[in-house]
């Protein structure tokens, strides 16, 4: 059992932090409004499929987990640069049959010129590959700390009269906000 809430004093309203996440969690599925589409002489009529997640605010605010990590797109967006830059090394190779005049100096530097586009997207390349894996790392840091953060989190209890979060030993009530920044920083997530 529980200490009473330490700000209202009371205890009927508290619940432990884990029940409160995952109670205010809905799932729904069903059926869509029916839609005729014409097809050829005649119509077809379909029924679309509806399924979700409803999320209550107690819920969102109690969220122990780091937000998820997005798709690749730094990653595509360095193929995708690198292909350009491909692309742009064809420029300087297409000049070199034709030599500008001037001698070999000028043939240099005309290369050099038109070699600086390229050279400009490969760097751009690297940095993109370098934010990637600065982000795979972090998300591993962070997924390493779940267990961490799981242990204070589960030792939190939640009063709805107040909309506080408290600890059992700890006497004082707690924003969901900086409850969630104390079990971030367990986790070792909180940067």
């Amino acid at each position: 059992m529980t200490e009473p809430c330490p700000s209202c004093g009371l205890l009927d309203r508290v619940q432990h932090v884990p029940a409160a996440y995952h109670g205010g969690h809905s799932y729904y599925r069903g059926r869509g409004p029916a839609v005729a589409v014409p097809a050829g002489d005649g119509v077809v009529v379909t029924n679309s499929q509806v399924s979700g997640v409803t999320v209550t605010a107690v819920a969102r605010a109690l969220d122990p987990f780091p937000p998820p990590r997005r798709g690749g797109g730094l990653l595509a967006a360095a193929i995708a640069l690198a292909l350009a830059g491909s692309c742009c090394l064809l420029l300087p190779l297409s000049a070199a049959d034709d030599p500008p005049p001037g001698g070999a100096a000028a043939k240099a530097l005309g290369f050099t010129v038109l070699s600086l586009p390229a050279f400009a997207v490969y760097v751009a390349v690297g940095v993109l590959v370098w934010l990637s894996v600065r982000r795979v790392r972090a998300h591993r840091r962070q997924r390493r700390g779940v267990p961490a953060a799981r242990q204070v989190w589960e030792q939190g209890w939640f009063c709805h009269r107040c909309g506080g979060v408290y600890f059992a030993d700890a006497g004082r009530l707690l924003t969901p906000a900086h409850f969630r920044h104390l079990v971030a920083r367990a986790g070792g997530y909180d940067r």
